[in-house]
């Protein structure tokens, strides 16, 4: 029998790494460090978004508190009718005003009440109260014109409600309030009521 005798594989020296898996996990490495960061800063900006609507929604509800001090104010200026012809700064009450002035142009430091320094959500409340008419002094004044509401009874009620008829029969009052709050935080409320 003759036997063969078979010669072993040349051993094969294993090829020098060139680096390219270390680069793909690296360059890999890199993106998921990205991804990660874009994850963190969208969450942080989330929460932002959600702690500023939180004190805007809170700024409102103290403002909401300035407009019911404005309404007792009003109510207490009226049980003497004369008060309401003449403008009264130190009840933040003015007898004439343009209804046209948005509330934040109005001077809220100079002007306004201060309904409370700290409502206990942290909000300083100012309020201020307007007669809607052309001219400070009596409702029946030669030259007097008032926003009255709709269906008073005078002539022109007929117009649309808010326009600006010469019959006084009943003036428009118009109570603003504005709440700042924490991190500048600002929140104006309006109501209108005869």
């Amino acid at each position: 029998m003759t036997i063969r005798y078979r010669q072993p594989f040349p051993a094969t020296r294993p090829h020098s790494a060139r680096g390219v898996v270390l680069l793909v996990a690296l360059v890999v490495l890199l993106v998921m460090t990205l991804t990660s960061l874009a994850l963190v800063r969208t969450t942080t900006t989330g929460s932002s978004i959600a702690g500023s609507l939180a004190l805007k929604q809170t700024a409102t509800t103290g403002a909401d508190l300035g407009l019911e001090y404005g309404l007792a104010q009003l109510d207490q200026l009226s049980q003497n009718g004369a008060a309401l012809d003449g403008d009264n700064a130190g009840a933040g009450y003015f007898a004439s005003f343009d209804p046209r002035v948005a509330a934040k142009e109005l001077l809220w430091d100079a002007s306004g009440k201060q309904a409370t320094a700290d409502d206990g959500l942290g909000n300083e409340v100012r309020y201020m109260i307007h007669r809607l008419c052309s001219a400070a002094g009596p409702l029946n004044a030669a030259g007097q014109s008032c926003v009255a509401p709709e269906g008073t009874g005078c002539p022109g009620s007929s117009d649309s409600p808010g326009s600006v008829v010469p019959c006084n029969d009943r003036p428009m009052y118009r109570i603003s309030a504005r709440a700042v709050g924490p991190r500048a935080t600002v929140s104006y409320v309006q109501m209108t009521v005869y």
